[in-house]
C-alpha cells in the first residue's frame, strides 16, 4: 500500500496545537516573571510601573484565554476561524508581550545603577531562553516575541556612556543570533517530528537530508558555542544554565536521529524490516553460510485475494490485516531469523543456519497454519490464505538477487496453480517464466499477423430448442504450438496492455460475422462478446464499441457484452458510467460466470444489466449435488424477480436441459448442443434446424470445424 506525504496544512495544525498546549504554563511563568520584575524595580520606579504590570497581565490573559478556547472548542471554532487566523492572533499577542518587555526600560530611571542594568539584561536573556520551550513550535511567534526584547537590549546601552554597558549591545547581538538559530532548529524538529507522525513511512532520501541538516546544525552550534565561550565567563550563572539546556537539546536531537534511522530501515505499518534492511540481513546470512558451510532459506509469502479485502472493506481494514499477519509470522520463526515486508501484501522470511532442508518442515507447517486461519477485523471474520515460494542458498543461487527472484518465481507458480500452498524453486520455473515472456512477444506478433481466430458456441432457447444467439470465443492459431485456447494466453494478455487490443479484434470479427449472418437470413438474434475488466476500467470501451459498430454496420441490438462477476466487487464510478453509456447505445449487458463471486442484490440493482449467465460449475452437478441444484434454483428465482434474462452455461446432457427448463431458465449453451466452432459450422447448425433456411443459404464446403 503507497503512503501520502504530510501536507503543510497538517503540520501547521499540529504546530499550532503544540503552541497552544504550552501557552498556559508559559504565560503563568510570564506572569510570575512580571511580578518578580515589578517587585525588584518598584523601589526605583514607584507606581508608574503598575501600568506596565497591568498591561503585561492583560496580554498574558489574552494569550491564555485564546489558547484554551482553541483547545477546548477547536472543531466549532475552526469552522469560523481557521488555524492560520488563530496562530496570527497568538503571534500578535506574543509580539505585544515582547514589546511590553522591550518598553520596560522606559519605566526605569535614567541613572539606574549597574546592578539594575545587569538584572535587566539577565531578565532579557532569561526571557528569550525560557520561551524556547513553548514558542518555537511556531517560529513566527518566537521571533515576534524575542525581536522587540533584542532591539531593546541592543539600543539601551546607546543611551548610556559606560563602555562595559556598551559591550552589552554586542553580547545582545551574539545572543540573539544564537537563540534565534536554536529556535529555528527546534522549529525544524517540531515540524519534522509531526511529519513523521502523519506519514506512514519515511524515505531513505529524507533520512539522508536530515543527517545533512544535523551536520550543518551541529557545525553552526559549534561555531556559536565558540563565540559564546569567549563571553561566558563574563556572564551570569543564568547564561551558563541556558547553554547547558541547549546541549541537552542537542542530545535529544541525537536520540531523534537514532529513531529516524530505525524508521528508515523498518516498514512504517508493521514495524518489520523493509527492503533495505532485508537486503543487508540476507547478504550477511549468505556470508555466514559460506563460512560455516550451512544453508539459508528464503520464503516469499503473498496473501491470496488481498485486493478483494481492500476493495470490499477499505484500505484501513487491509492495513489491520497486514499487521495481524505480520504478528502471526513473527510467532513462526526462530530467534535470529527475519520476517520482512516488501510492500503491499508481500512478506519475506529469512531462515538462517540450516543444516538440512528437512529442518524447514516445522517452520513451514507453522507458517501454513498461521496463514490459513481466521482473522477478526472490524467485526468481520476473514478467512486468509497465502501462497509461498521457497529458494535455498546455495542450491538455488549464490547471491541475494538470484535467491529473491527464484523464490518469487516459485510463489507465482503457486499463485497460478491453486494458491494456499508452498513450493520450492526448480529450474523449470525459470524456464516457465522465460516461456511466458516469449509467449507474450509472440502474442504481440500474432495481433499484427491476424493469427487470432473467433469461434462461436450456440445459445439455445429452452422453449423452442432453436439457436437464438452465439458466444464469441477467441482462439490463437500459433504457427509453432498450434491452436491455443484462451486459458493458455489470455492470462498473459491480461497482465499486459495486449488484452485491450485482443478485445477489440474479437469484437470487430464478431460484429462483421453477425452482419454477414443477418444478410444470409440466419435466425441468430445476438452475438455475445466477453469484455475484460481492464477494458472497462482502463480502456476507452465506449469509443471502441461505437467505432466497431459504425465500421461493420452492426446494429446495437445484435450485440451483447459479457462482464465477469468479479467486476461487480471492483466496480468504480468510471466503470459504472461506461456500462450505462453502453446501455444507452442499446447494447445488451450480461454478467458471466454468475454465482462464483461476491455479488449481492444491492450490487446487481446498481448495474444496467439485462442477463445473468449461470456458471457451468453449478450446472455440471445439478443431477447429483442437491446444494448446486438448490443454488441454481435460487439464482433463477433471483434473476426472474429482477426481470433479468437467464442463460445456463455447461449444459452437457438432456437432464440438465430438463431441470433448467422446468425451473424457468430461458436459454442454455454447452457441449450438449455444440462445442465452440467456426462461423461456417454455425450456418450448418442453423440450416439443420430449419429446412427452409438450408435451401436458402450457400452450401458449406470442406470441414467447418
Amino acid at each position: 500500500m503507497d503512503t501520502v506525504p504530510a501536507s503543510n496544512e497538517q503540520i501547521d495544525l499540529l504546530c499550532a496545537q503544540t503552541l497552544f498546549k504550552g501557552a498556559l504554563p508559559a504565560n503563568i511563568t510570564l506572569i510570575a516573571g512580571t511580578a518578580l520584575t515589578s517587585a525588584f524595580y518598584y523601589t526605583n520606579t514607584g507606581s508608574a510601573l503598575i501600568y506596565w504590570v497591568v498591561a503585561m497581565l492583560l496580554i498574558a490573559a489574552v494569550r491564555i484565554i485564546g489558547a484554551q478556547r482553541f483547545l477546548v472548542d477547536q472543531e466549532r471554532l475552526l469552522q469560523q476561524l481557521n488555524t492560520d487566523a488563530w496562530v496570527t492572533l497568538y503571534v500578535t499577542a506574543s509580539l505585544a508581550s515582547g514589546i511590553g518587555w522591550a518598553v520596560l526600560p522606559l519605566f526605569l530611571p535614567a541613572d539606574i545603577d549597574a546592578t539594575g542594568v545587569s538584572v535587566l539584561y539577565i531578565l532579557y536573556f532569561t526571557i528569550m531562553s525560557a520561551t524556547i520551550v513553548s514558542l518555537p513550535a511556531v517560529l513566527s511567534a518566537y521571533i515576534a516575541y524575542s525581536t522587540p526584547i533584542f532591539i531593546s537590549a541592543f539600543l539601551y546601552p546607546f543611551a548610556q556612556t559606560s563602555q562595559p554597558i556598551m559591550f552589552l549591545s554586542i553580547a545582545a547581538i551574539i545572543y540573539f543570533f544564537f537563540i534565534i538559530s536554536a529556535g529555528r532548529l527546534l522549529n525544524k524538529r517540531y515540524r519534522h517530528n509531526f511529519s513523521l507522525i502523519i506519514e506512514n513511512e519515511t524515505l531513505i532520501e529524507e533520512l539522508h537530508n536530515e543527517i545533512e541538516q544535523k551536520e550543518q546544525a551541529q557545525k553552526k552550534i559549534s561555531e556559536n558555542q565558540l563565540v559564546l565561550e569567549d563571553t561566558v565567563d563574563k556572564r551570569t550563572r543564568e547564561l551558563s544554565d541556558t547553554n547547558k539546556a541547549l546541549v541537552n537539546e542537542i542530545n535529544e536531537r541525537c536520540r531523534i536521529e537514532s529513531n529516524l534511522k530505525h524508521i528508515a530501515h523498518h516498514d512504517s505499518l508493521t514495524n518489520l524490516p523493509n527492503r533495505l534492511l532485508l537486503d543487508a540481513r540476507l547478504n550477511h546470512a549468505i556470508e555466514q553460510a559460506k563460512r560455516s558451510d550451512l544453508q539459508v532459506a528464503i520464503i516469499f509469502i503473498d496473501l491470496d485475494h488481498f485486493k478483494t479485502i481492500n476493495d470490499s472493506l477499505g484500505h484501513s481494514a487491509g492495513d489491520e490485516l497486514l499487521i495481524a499477519v505480520s504478528r502471526k509470522l513473527l510467532n513462526c520463526i526462530r530467534e535470529g531469523d527475519t520476517v520482512a515486508r516488501l510492500g503491499g501484501d508481500e512478506f519475506i522470511i529469512i531462515i538462517e543456519q540450516l543444516h538440512d532442508i528437512i529442518d524447514l518442515n516445522p517452520i513451514l507447517k507453522k507458517i501454513m497454519r498461521a496463514t490459513s486461519s481466521i482473522v477478526s477485523i472490524r467485526d468481520h471474520e476473514l478467512v486468509i490464505s497465502a501462497s509461498l515460494g521457497i529458494s535455498i542458498y546455495p542450491d538455488h543461487g549464490d547471491n541475494a538477487d538470484t535467491l529473491m527472484r527464484n523464490a518469487d518465481a516459485a510463489m507465482y507458480y503457486v499463485k497460478d496453480h491453486g494458491r494456499q500452498k508452498y513450493r520450492f524453486y526448480t529450474r523449470d520455473l525459470t524456464t516457465s517464466a522465460y516461456d511466458r515472456v516469449i509467449l507474450e512477444t509472440d502474442l504481440s506478433r500474432a495481433l499484427e499477423n491476424d493469427e487470432l481466430l473467433v469461434y462461436y458456441q450456440p445459445q439455445v432457447s429452452l422453449k423452442t430448442k432453436n439457436i437464438v444467439g452465439v458466444e464469441a470465443l477467441v482462439r490463437w492459431q500459433h504457427p509453432e504450438l498450434g491452436l491455443l485456447t484462451p486459458k493458455q494466453f489470455l492470462p498473459i494478455a491480461e497482465k499486459s496492455s495486449l488484452i485491450n487490443r485482443i478485445g477489440e479484434v474479437v469484437l470487430l470479427q464478431a460484429c462483421e460475422q453477425m452482419v454477414a449472418w443477418k444478410k444470409q437470413g440466419l435466425p441468430i438474434k445476438t452475438v455475445a462478446v466477453n469484455i475484460a475488466g481492464n477494458q472497462i476500467h482502463h480502456g476507452n470501451l465506449v469509443a471502441v464499441v461505437e467505432r466497431v459498430l459504425q465500421k461493420t454496420r452492426c446494429e446495437t441490438d445484435w450485440l451483447e457484452l459479457e462482464i465477469t462477476e468479479d467486476f461487480i466487487i471492483n466496480k468504480t464510478d468510471k466503470a459504472l458510467t461506461t456500462l450505462r453509456r453502453l446501455r444507452e447505445l442499446g447494447i445488451s449487458l450480461a454478467i458471466d460466470d454468475f454465482g462464483t463471486g461476491y455479488s449481492s442484490l444491492s450490487y446487481l440493482k446498481q448495474l444496467p444489466i439485462n442477463k445473468l449467465k449461470i456458471d457451468r460449475a453449478f450446472v455440471r452437478d445439478i443431477d447429483d449435488d442437491m446444494e448446486d441444484a438448490t443454488l441454481v434454483q435460487a439464482i433463477i428465482a433471483m434473476g426472474r424477480s429482477l426481470k433479468l434474462k437467464l442463460i445456463a452455461e455447461g449444459v452437457e446432457n438432456s437432464s440438465h436441459e430438463i431441470f433448467l427448463a422446468a425451473h424457468g431458465c430461458e436459454y442454455a449453451q454447452g457441449y450438449y448442443y455444440s462445442e465452440p466452432v467456426r462461423a461456417e459450422k454455425i450456418i450448418k447448425l442453423c440450416a439443420e434446424q430449419d429446412r427452409a433456411l438450408h435451401d436458402k443459404v450457400r452450401p458449406i464446403n470442406g470441414n467447418s470445424d
